[in-house]
């Protein structure tokens, strides 16, 4: 079963071109998974009775285009099911006239709280299954970036750290963005990114944003965490020239 939010493009969720930031198209994403989690009786308040929660590995995300500001639009939302470790769930966001805008594909994995090793999803009972999927396929493994340049790294903010106490998986994204140039964002847009997360961070670290020019349009980055080097995130990101 599908669940759906009517939507629109407030001014405060819009980037400076006046479209819904791919960011903040990310946490409608990440709040409509937990409001149907909780409908279907595996959310947020229901894992913590049990000292488990929800995580997100992996994600791929394709854009044809981003709401304008005030746009209405659809997002809907439903559960693929699970192979026993992850939780596969799928999003389209539609437009007034009917049309696909941008769609998704998640994989999430339930975490013991104490000692963060993976609840198997098998255990849970009638855990929901949706057969349609947006791609075919779920998202996959990022590969590391290569790059020698030095990194530039910068303490985690208050306003990025979550209800878990970990680095926000949406910060990561506006980490990679925010990496790039205000000259590169005036003649690209981002198209497609599929993004792994890989480490937990946490209030005290300080990071940097890697990246590798696979070529124009094509790049691969990573969140590095400064103290042990570790890579918290891996994304592939495609731009398209504007």
């Amino acid at each position: 079963m599908k669940h759906i939010n009517h939507l629109s493009t407030k001014s405060y969720f819009i980037d400076r071109t006046g479209k819904l930031s791919a960011s903040f198209m990310f946490y409608q994403m990440q709040d409509i998974a937990w409001e149907h989690a909780n409908i279907l009786g595996f959310g947020y308040d229901k894992l913590r009775k049990e000292q488990q929660f929800w995580v997100l590995s992996r994600l791929l995300v394709k854009i044809n285009r981003r709401p304008d500001w005030g746009e209405n639009f659809i997002l809907e939302t439903w559960s693929r099911g699970t192979d026993g470790f992850y939780g596969y769930r799928d999003f389209n966001f539609v437009d007034g006239a009917g049309k696909i805008i941008a769609q998704a594909t998640s994989s999430w994995l339930v975490l013991d709280a104490a000692t963060k090793r993976i609840v198997r999803l098998s255990e849970f009972t009638d855990f929901p299954k949706y057969e349609e999927s947006v791609f075919g396929e779920n998202a996959g493994k990022v590969k590391a970036p290569q790059a020698d340049s030095e990194l530039l790294f910068t303490p985690v903010l208050f306003n990025e750290i979550d209800i878990n106490q970990h680095f926000n998986t949406g910060r990561y994204i506006e980490r990679i963005i925010d990496s790039y140039d205000f000259d590169f964002h005036a003649s690209h847009e981002l198209a497609e990114y599929e993004i792994n997360f890989l480490k937990e961070g946490l209030p005290a670290d300080k990071l940097a944003v890697k990246k590798q020019m696979v070529d124009g349009l094509n790049h691969l980055c990573c969140v590095v965490r400064e103290i042990d080097g570790a890579e918290l995130v891996r994304a592939r990101l495609v731009w398209r020239r504007i």
